[in-house]
Formats: C-alpha cells, sequence, structure tokens
C-alpha cells in the first residue's frame, strides 16, 4: 500500500495493522517514526540495533530474539520493520522464525526499501562470507509505504534507491528507464507526482516478477542484475560502500559484459553509462580485488558466479530459463578493468 502523509494520520494507519500487539524493530534515528506509530497502536514494545549493513547478522538477530523473551512476547505479536533495507531484511527473518513465523508488517522509510528489500518476501542476515547468504522467504501481511518518509533522506540514500529503480526499467521496461531519465531533476527533487508515481510503476515491475517466480528459480534472478559485482564490491570494503552505488558499478560492469557478449549495443551502453551521469551517482571502485569474492553469490553454481545478461534496455536473457549464465574469465576481467580505467576518471 503507496498513501502519502499515511504515518502522520494514526487512524488511517491503525486500519491497515493487524493484531493487538506490536514490536516495532527499528534504529535509533528513526524514533519520531516510532513515536508516530506508537501513538496509532495500544501495545507496543520498540526495540532498537545499530544502523549499517555490518550489523545486519546472525548475533543482531539473536539478540533481538534474547530481548522479545525478555519482554514476555509470544506467537501473538506482529513484528514491524521500521527502517531501510538493513531492517525489513533482518526483522523480515526474525519475524520467519520467532515462535515458528509471526505476523510482519514492513513499513520502508528509504526508497531502497521502499521500490526493492520490502518487496517479494526474501529476508536474511550477512555472513563472513558473503551478502544474506543465511535468510528465508517469508511474506508480510502488510508493506505500507509513506513516501513522505524521503523528505528526511539523505541524497546519498535516495540515489541509491534511484539505482534499483533504474535496474527495474533495465531488465524489465525500458519505457520506465527512459522516464526515470527525462525526469531526474524532478525525481531528485522529490517533485510529489513524479516520485510517487516512479515509486509505484517500480514496485509493480519488481511484485510482477516475484509472482511469476517466487522461490528464485528463474525468472526472478533477473532482480540481481548488477548484484553479482554489487555484493562483492559491498563485502570487500566491509559494506563501508553504500549498496546502491556497488550495484550501480555492478550494472556499468555487467552490461559491459553484455556488451562484450553481443547483446548490448555500444549505443546502449553508453545509455545506462548517462542515465546513471543524471542522477549523479557517485563511483568508488576499491582498490582490493573483488574478482574472487563474486564466487561466493547465491547464485553460483560450482563455486562460479553466473551474470543477469541483458538484451537491450528493457529486456533480460532467459539463458534457457534460468536467467543468467556463467561467461568467460576472461569478459569479467575486461569489464572491471573498463571500470578501472572509466569510472575512477569521473
Amino acid at each position: 500500500m503507496i498513501s502519502r502523509g499515511i504515518l502522520r494520520n494514526s487512524d488511517k494507519l491503525r486500519k491497515h495493522l493487524p493484531g493487538k500487539r506490536f514490536a516495532i524493530i527499528t534504529h535509533e534515528s528513526l524514533k519520531e517514526y516510532a513515536n508516530l506509530l506508537r501513538n496509532a497502536l495500544e501495545e507496543v514494545s520498540i526495540l532498537h540495533f545499530p544502523q549499517g549493513e555490518k550489523h545486519k547478522t546472525r548475533e543482531t538477530k539473536a539478540a533481538l530474539e534474547d530481548e522479545l523473551c525478555k519482554r514476555g512476547l509470544g506467537r501473538d505479536t506482529c513484528i514491524i520493520a521500521l527502517g531501510g533495507g538493513v531492517v525489513t531484511d533482518l526483522a523480515g527473518y526474525l519475524a520467519a522464525t520467532y515462535c515458528r513465523g509471526v505476523p510482519l508488517v514492513l513499513i520502508p522509510t528509504t526508497l531502497t526499501g521502499m521500490v526493492d528489500a520490502a518487496l517479494g518476501g526474501k529476508n536474511g542476515v550477512n555472513t563472513p562470507y558473503g551478502k544474506n547468504l543465511v535468510g528465508t522467504i517469508y511474506h508480510p501481511q502488510q508493506i505500507v509505504i509513506d513516501p513522505e518518509c524521503l523528505t528526511t533522506l539523505p541524497q546519498r540514500e535516495l540515489k541509491s534507491g534511484i539505482v534499483e529503480m533504474i535496474k527495474h526499467g533495465l531488465i524489465a521496461d525500458r519505457n520506465y528507464f527512459e522516464f526515470l531519465t527525462e525526469n531526474a531533476e524532478k525525481i531528485l527533487a522529490l517533485d510529489p507526482s513524479t516520485i510517487d508515481r516512479a515509486i509505484h510503476e517500480s514496485c509493480l515491475i519488481k511484485t510482477s516478477i516475484v509472482k511469476e517466480d517466487e522461490k528464485g528459480r528463474g525468472k526472478r534472478n533477473i532482480l540481481n542484475f548488477g548484484h553479482t559485482v554489487g555484493h562483492a564490491l559491498e563485502k570487500v570494503t566491509d559494506f563501508s560502500l553504500p549498496h546502491g552505488e556497488a550495484v550501480a558499478m555492478g550494472i556499468l560492469i555487467e552490461s559491459h559484459i553484455a556488451m562484450q557478449l553481443g547483446h548490448l549495443s555500444s549505443s546502449e551502453f553508453d545509455k545506462i553509462f548517462q542515465a546513471f551521469h543524471k542522477f549523479t551517482i557517485p563511483f568508488h571502485l576499491p582498490e582490493k580485488s573483488f574478482l574472487e569474492t563474486m564466487s561466493l553469490d547465491k547464485k553460483s553454481i560450482d563455486s562460479l558466479p553466473r551474470f543477469v545478461i541483458i538484451d537491450g534496455i528493457g529486456n533480460a536473457d532467459p539463458c534457457g530459463g534460468s536467467f543468467c549464465r556463467h561467461v568467460d574469465r576472461s569478459l569479467i576481467i575486461n569489464a572491471i578493468e573498463w571500470s578501472k580505467n572509466a569510472l575512477c576518471c569521473r
């Protein structure tokens, strides 16, 4: 559900939240939104954990579970995840396993959360070996999206969400990609009608893909376009590199691979490059090698990374039904070398 201003309308908000007892999983920095929820509900417990991808771990999940137990919260408790993708991923995994499953509501407060992390039922935590390697598929009873939350979002985090929207256009909808690039200034300025439409259409793209392949055995893999490289970049930088910036570099490197394979023309590749330029997405390629880290990606088979290959803007190659494939190591190295020359000079 997308409803501008709903978090400040306690009567309307309460109608969309199931249950009587609630546990809000969030960060200290979101105290204002947590208090709005508290005003709309009756029995509420608020649990915090530190911000940052490096805290999305099994240890954090265990600490939150222990706290729920200490407060006497059982199967009649609805977990509300209030925050960005880190919160929705971790709280979703917690809800899936606590008391063998409790009701879950996701209230994403970042653009990445709204158009990507909160959708599709996937959740999980990171391990020392890779990102999101442990988790479940567990769908929330409700997703509440209030675009007004974006007015307090730092520009860098806003741009991370824009990267995910660009990705959706590249893999599934050329018209949507063009809408984004043509309205870059309005989206960055959070023009209400433009950003609301962008969020709505992005959500439609992702949910339609998930409906076709909930478990990620085929077409859902296209949602990981740019993420084979992106997750490796996050890992080698100890998650100091924001997810969106890592995925943006991943999209360009994986698009370069598609171009080498003859699936993407050089002119289309340039349009993708220019799209990130329009949104002034920063690039910071780490000096540390990330080539071997890609073998730990969830799509890997026989410890070899697989990549989503786009057939032009708006379409992904089915790759025999798996929607991702192995590519020759030399093509990966060529794309990485291109990125070192092209991205580091921007």
